[in-house]
């Protein structure tokens, strides 16, 4: 089974930072909650949803740099001061919305990625909010939130678990400059000092979790879904995939590639990735590659330039489909989300799903050919 779909952001974010108690998904699609019936007029049977762990563990965490709102019971907001203390599920309602949201697309003929996305460790004995990406899931909270996430779908094979969005450990501040990213990506690592918030960075050693410890998590529960493993360089360094793949006893793991344009460092029509002369080819191999070892690849997400007037002209996703067609890659565009300030990287302008200009309408245009059977769809 191949994958075409969509992300779906929201859950990672609107919980953690206050701004709809009732809602977790805040309207971030332009309805309340995400409309699969709509969703599923661009011929999609996959959807992933990125989460907060301190959310779905229902923390009190460390708004360190007071970057979210308190709501009251009048629905008044008030900024958050620096250093306090906020439920990381306001609403106490953000297990009940995933599981609400999963059933529903598995109602509607999609699997579901649950991905996590946004990660901290304690900060001072207290949990730090994780209020943006961090380099590395962390060993203080991660593996609980794996472990409590696959017990409650372990009883689903439509839904598949991502282990964690993007490290980039090999980017970030180590302790130990000598440090192999992907060894620590694999087995953790005590050296991290650098955990980001909204507008801060603090320095100081916190331990990661390594994809080892949080795939056993969820296997001890006896979950045997499918689980998605990534790589260093938010997902792109694909080369050093199969030298660090954690070992699964069940052999249902699958690997998990973000290729985005390189634009506008680069040509629109390669894929980025650090310190890469010729990236494109060589992560185009090494996805091949990890395809004849016999592990599916899934491009997780994916994105491209916005236009500004009416065109489906889109420079990287118009290489990337067609190839992972031939090759039997599956993919998943970010993000089925009504951002319309966005130059990039978001497929709808509105509840109605209508395509943004260049990307969006491209995407839409190759998910219905695909989807009708078409060879070679353009």
């Amino acid at each position: 089974m191949k994958l075409r779909g969509v992300n779906i952001s929201g859950l990672e974010f609107v919980a953690i930072q206050g701004w709809d108690p009732t809602n977790p998904w805040g309207g971030q699609t332009g309805d309340a909650t995400p409309n699969f019936s709509t969703i599923q007029t661009w011929a999609v049977n996959a959807v992933r949803l990125p989460l907060n762990e301190a959310s779905w563990l229902g923390l009190s965490c460390d708004d360190i740099s007071g970057d979210s709102v308190t709501v009251d019971a009048n629905g008044n907001q008030t900024k958050d001061k620096p250093g306090q203390i906020i439920k990381a599920d306001p609403g106490s309602n953000y297990q009940t919305t995933v599981q609400t949201t999963v059933s529903q697309a598995n109602a509607a003929g999609m699997y579901v990625i649950l991905n996590l996305q946004w990660a901290a460790p304690n900060y001072n004995g207290t949990p730090a909010c994780p209020e943006i990406q961090n380099a590395m899931a962390d060993q203080d909270h991660s593996t609980a939130f794996w472990t409590s996430v696959a017990t409650a779908f372990k009883d689903n094979p439509a839904v598949i678990f991502e282990l964690f969005n993007e490290p980039f450990i090999g980017e970030s501040n180590v302790t130990n400059s000598n440090d192999n990213p992907y060894q620590d990506e694999l087995n953790g690592t005590t050296g991290e000092d650098q955990l980001s918030t909204a507008s801060a960075q603090l320095t100081f050693q916190w331990t990661t979790a390594g994809y080892q410890a949080m795939l056993d998590a969820v296997r001890a529960t006896g979950a045997t879904n499918v689980v998605l493993v990534g790589t260093d360089s938010y997902d792109q360094t694909m080369t050093e995939w199969l030298a660090y793949v954690p070992a699964d006893p069940l052999k249902q793991l699958a690997a998990a590639w973000h290729p985005y344009p390189a634009a506008p460092w680069g040509p629109a029509n390669q894929v980025i990735c650090p310190g890469e002369p010729s990236c494109s080819a060589q992560e185009m191999t090494a996805v091949q590659n990890i395809l004849a070892a016999g592990y599916p690849v899934i491009a997780s997400e994916f994105g491209d330039a916005i236009t500004s007037s009416p065109s489906s002209t889109a420079p990287w996703a118009s290489v990337l489909l067609p190839w992972a067609d031939t090759n039997g890659v599956s993919y998943l565009g970010w993000t089925w989300d009504t951002w319309g300030n966005s130059g990039a990287n978001v497929l709808i302008i509105d509840a109605a799903g209508t395509p943004t200009y260049g990307y969006g309408t491209y995407v839409k245009q190759h998910y219905l050919c695909v989807a009708a059977g078409t060879a070679n769809c353009p």
